[in-house]
Parts: structure tokens; sequence; C-alpha cells
């Protein structure tokens, strides 16, 4: 019960006290008696006891029963995994744990919960439905019938598999539809080839650069994809390195993709060597990335900025496109998950910067982004200097 309730109970009880004080008479006879002045009097008499009864109820039953909802609460959103949910028929909520808000992103419910919730009306008894969220995700949806025409949802994931058994459904599911596409296009153009009576040498060459251009972007998806698996399984091979020389090398195996695309890549450093403790293949690989994007999404003429500097006991490097940015719903971790590809990245895996974020974490760093649509794309690097017990 609330304060303000119980105050106005405490009011209204002074209050009829009073009343009654003044429509009730004495009279002589035995040691105490009281007379009613008019049957008034004793309907306000009971009235009264039954708000002083009421009172007392709520005062130390009420109480007892806000203080077990309150703790009922409590445990489904601190010990209850599943999402849970409170709603009406027309999907209105009236309450939710933090597992259901985290589920259910959207203002409205799915169309298919809806349905769930008219079959749990009509017959009155537990209605249970699979129903798919998300991407790939399939959940057993239980409607609860409950007091005042109101459903108890719960959610629970359909099946045993696990959240990485999901990942690499997801994952080869991907990497069939990527190798399709380039493969279709080789066998296409060489059947052109073979099979053509006469080719003339403009569509000699066309055929020749298009079966060029999705080998390569086979080769780079099965790259990406042996590489991934090394992550998991190979150590760190640690030495001291000078942190210019990797931006270096990483520049240099894509310059000459940026001059064909008239692109250019600019590097702003200090003049001393910086120091950090690593493995060297894997730390250009991951700028190798950067770049990759920086120039596969910016226009033709653009420039690549990098830019070092040191911060604290790290060094920070930033690299700055003017291409066309990322989405703000891909911003600032979701860019950055295995598989996920903004909407204008057509041409990759979703591998490029998941690696690239768990090889900075494996050296003890930190990567984030900022992009603004049609403005650019700044992706900044953090890494540990180089300290003696990491030689």
């Amino acid at each position: 019960m609330t304060r303000a309730t119980r105050i106005g109970l405490i009011v209204g009880l002074i209050f009829w006290l009073i009343s009654s004080l003044l429509l009730i008479q004495t009279t002589e006879g035995p040691l105490v008696g009281f007379k009613f002045a008019s049957p008034t009097a004793l309907v306000w008499l009971i009235s009264g006891l039954l708000l002083l009864a009421s009172w007392l109820w709520a005062l130390f039953g009420g109480g007892s029963a806000t203080v077990q909802n309150e703790d009922f609460h409590l445990l489904l959103n601190r010990h209850i995994n599943e999402p849970v949910l409170i709603c009406d028929v027309r999907g209105r909520t009236f309450w939710r744990n933090e597992a259901a808000n985290a589920l259910l992103t959207e203002s409205t419910l799915p169309r298919d919960i809806y349905n769930l919730l008219e079959r749990a009306q009509q017959t009155e008894r537990v209605a249970i439905q699979v129903i798919p969220l998300g991407e790939a995700l399939r959940y057993s949806v239980l409607a609860l019938p409950l007091p005042q025409r109101r459903f108890a949802l719960v959610f629970r994931p359909v099946g045993s598999q696990s959240a990485q058994d999901t990942f690499y459904e997801n994952f080869i599911r991907r990497i069939v539809h990527d190798m399709r596409n380039p493969l279709a296009g080789i066998i296409g153009h060489a059947a052109n080839l073979r099979y053509a009576s006469e080719v003339d040498p403009a569509s000699l060459q066309k055929s020749a650069a298009t079966i060029e251009t999705q080998a390569q972007r086979l080769a780079r998806l099965v790259d990406s994809i042996l590489f991934d698996a090394r992550l998991a399984y190979v150590p760190l091979t640690r030495e001291k390195l000078d942190l210019i020389d990797l931006i270096e090398d990483a520049v240099f195996a894509q310059e000459e993709r940026a001059v064909q695309s008239h692109q250019s890549i600019e590097i702003d450093a200090p003049l001393t060597a910086p120091a950090i403790t690593g493995d060297r293949d894997l730390l250009i690989r991951a700028f190798e990335n950067v770049i990759d994007n920086g120039l596969k999404y910016a226009e033709e003429g653009d420039n690549l900025q990098i830019r070092l500097e040191q911060n604290g006991s790290g060094y920070v490097i930033r690299f700055i496109d003017h291409g066309q940015g990322i989405p703000p719903e891909y911003l600032p971790e979701r860019i950055f998950e295995p598989l996920v590809r903004a909407p204008s990245q057509e041409s990759g895996s979703g591998l490029g910067l998941s690696i690239v974020k768990k090889i900075v974490e494996m050296h003890e760093g930190s990567i984030g982004v900022q992009s603004k649509l049609n403005q650019g794309t700044t992706v900044t690097i953090t890494l540990p200097t180089a300290t003696e017990d990491k030689p």
C-alpha cells in the first residue's frame, strides 16, 4: 500500500471518530452507557468499524502482499534467465523482466504471438507455439492465462543447441552463399571462352578479368576462414616490434590497390620509433584489414589517413577515410560481430573487422569506430607499449 493511501485512511478514521462522538449521547444507568440519536448514527458506527478493519488489513496484510509482489519481480529479474512478460490479448505489456527487454526490442509483439494469445484466450488453457525470433533463433513460447484477462508469456530456446552451435550454423550458411556467387561467375565466363565459336578481344579480356576478380574474391574468403580458425588454436609469437614498421608493411601490401583506384594513403607518425610487444604477422593482418575496408568503401580519388600518437601508456592509431560511412544501427559494437555486414558492404565475408577485434584484444588493446553516413569512418586502435616483462 502506498504512503498516500495510508494517510488517506488515517484521516478518514479520525474524521469518523469525531463525527461519532457528536452523534452519540450518554445516559444515566450503567457505569458507561450510550444512546444513538438516530438510526443514521448506528449506520455511521458500523461503517466506521468496517473502515477501521480495512485499514488494519491494508496496513498489516496488504503491506506484506506488496513486499511479496516486489520480491517476486526481483526474483524474475535476477534469477530467471528466460524472458518473461505479462500482457493482455492485444499485446499491451504490463510487466516484463530484463531478459524479455533484451529479446523483444520492438514496441509491438510479433504477429505469431498475437495468434498464440488469442488461442489461449479462446481455450482458457495454456498454449504453446514455436516462433522464430531474430536471425535463425527459434523459441518455444508458452502463453499462460492469468486473472483479469492477462497472460504470462515465457520464452524458451528450442532444442539443446548452444550459441556456439547457432553461430557455426549461420557461419556455414553465409560461407556457402558467398562461395556460390564467385564460383558461378568463374564457371559461366570460363564456359563462354570454351564454347564460343568466335570471341572478340574485348569480350575475351572482360571474361578473363571477371574470372580473375571472382577467383581473388574466393581466395580472400577462404583465407579469412583459415585465418579466423588460426586465431583460436595458434598461440601468439611475441617479440618487440617497431609500430611504424608494421604500419608501413600493411600500407605497402595495399598500395598497389590504392594506385589502381586513384586513391592515396597518408601516414602521420612521430619521428621516434614506438615499440610494442606482439605477433608481427597478426598485427600486420589487422592493419591490412582496416586499410582494405577504408579503400573499399571510399570514393575514387579519396585519401586514407593513418595517424599514430602516444597516449599515456599506449599508442593510438586512427584510420580515417572519407567514404560511405556505416549506418548508425551497426555502431558501436555490432559491426565487429562475426558475419555482420552493413547493407553497403556486400562484397566482404563479414569476418574482416571481427578478426581485427580478436587480434587487437589478444594484444591487450582495444578498438572502436566512429562513422557518419556519406562523411566517412574513423577506426581507432589502442595498443600498449612494450614492457620489460614482455620481451
